[in-house]
């Protein structure tokens, strides 16, 4: 069994002596293909990739487990007088001291068993442990240079790894090789932190990868049109998210579910068919930039002036160059007397909105109902608008932004939606 940890041996019989927490992998094993061989359990890190063996059976005087919880045990060998720390995730950690269980109470040694470890497998089968190494060569644990990497870079289908990832990844880049599907094998990467899979084939994500805590994703120049985004409503993704890029991928809409990725701090849309954008786009308090160039964006809402952006790039755009040319939408007052009545959410959702209750705060009222929210047009005077709303698209936008691209001969307009026949009639 291996075990992608971090490792920090103490020498006991010198005063003083500790050294740094290094990446390491740790495997449980024989010495070697010789039946008489003892078990063994071998440290490997990248200065030493030859690793280091201790024996087991009647060589460990006491493990330390007190802080298990925490991912943290000490193994205290006799010869040599070293103790091993080690960090890791508890999960795997667990699974590797059931291992090493069964080791000393028997149950690595061929043809017997143990009762005393019934609560650990049942039922206990005869544990067969690899060899640490094959004649004079090295083991397999050690047959991918990439072993203990924390970045791998994959342009080509050849270098794609049969054997897997590295666990100890936290750069991942898989660029240019056709790629048609989400491979499973990279939600096993808990410490990955920076995702690239530009230029591939991908149409759909699993709702999985929400449950990695990635901070860059690039997912530019796939398929991925008719993907189902609720990936970022996981816990995870959401308090990680920073950089975001989702460019070329002939979007007809920005997913509106960015707007619960709340770390999210650069967002890049170009090269889509995008016409409109979320009005809730304005609760995204962190993001500083934000590239939308080359779509089909005609206006913007007005709650983007509410946005304090370093950067917002709508070069290549629809966007009307003078007023003669906007089409208005308000609602003549026929419209107006014939509204639909307003759905359960609607009226919960105002009601939260009367009753002043923060529904920003998690498990205070239901999802669906923060989601409505969220999701409505917010009129001027800052009240959502729902199903029943007055449209009026006749607005220059001004912004907080400190840079903004658009083209020479364009202005940008203004989506503006107004809760009453009251809040159309006040200047602006």
């Amino acid at each position: 069994m291996k075990l992608f940890c971090k490792t920090c041996t103490i020498n006991r019989t010198v005063p003083g002596d500790k050294r740094a927490f290094t990446k390491t992998v740790l495997a449980i094993g024989k010495g070697s293909e010789r039946k008489a061989d003892d078990t063994k359990i071998m440290l490997i890190t990248s200065g030493n990739k030859s690793g280091t063996k201790y024996n087991v059976l009647n060589n460990i005087s006491k493990i330390f487990t007190r802080f298990l919880d925490e991912g943290k045990v000490t193994i205290s060998f006799k010869t040599p007088a070293h103790d091993v720390q080690i960090e890791s995730e508890k999960v795997q950690l667990i699974a590797f001291l059931k291992i090493l269980k069964l080791v000393l109470t028997g149950g690595g040694q061929p043809g017997q068993t143990s009762q005393s470890t019934a609560d650990l497998c049942s039922p206990l089968a005869t544990l067969r442990l690899p060899c640490l190494t094959v004649g004079n060569k090295k083991a397999s644990i050690l047959g991918s240079p990439r072993i203990l990497s924390t970045k791998c870079v994959i342009t080509n289908r050849k270098d794609y790894p049969m054997k897997g990832f590295s666990r100890l990844l936290v750069e991942l880049q898989i660029s240019d090789v056709k790629l048609s599907r989400f491979d499973s094998q990279i939600l096993l990467l808990t410490k990955l932190r920076t995702l690239s899979l530009t230029r591939n084939c991908i149409r759909t994500l699993p709702r999985a990868l929400g449950q990695l805590r990635l901070r860059e994703l690039d997912l530019s120049d796939n398929n991925l049109a008719d993907c189902s985004w609720e990936w970022l409503l996981e816990p995870n993704i959401r308090s990680s998210l920073v950089v975001l890029n989702i460019s070329n991928n002939g979007l007809p809409c920005l997913p509106v579910n960015v707007i619960y990725a709340s770390e999210l701090e650069v967002l890049i849309a170009e090269g889509n068919h995008i016409r409109k954008l979320p009005f809730a786009l304005c609760t995204m308090n962190r993001l500083r930039m934000l590239s939308l160039a080359s779509n089909k964006i005609d206006a913007v809402p007005e709650t983007l002036s509410r946005m304090r952006l370093d950067r917002l790039d709508l070069s290549s755009n629809a966007l009307y160059s003078d007023a003669a040319t906007v089409p208005d939408f308000r609602m003549t007052a026929l419209d107006t007397q014939h509204r639909q009545p307003s759905s359960l959410f609607e009226l919960a959702a105002r009601t939260v909105i009367l009753k002043k209750i923060p529904y920003t705060v998690p498990g205070k009222i239901p999802f669906t109902v923060v989601e409505h929210l969220r999701r409505a047009p917010l009129c001027s005077c800052g009240r959502p608008c729902f199903d029943s709303r007055v449209y009026l698209r006749s607005k220059v936008l001004k912004t907080n932004c400190y840079c903004m691209i658009i083209n020479a001969n364009q202005q940008l307009w203004a989506d503006c939606v107004y809760c009453s026949e009251r809040c159309l009639r006040k200047p602006y």
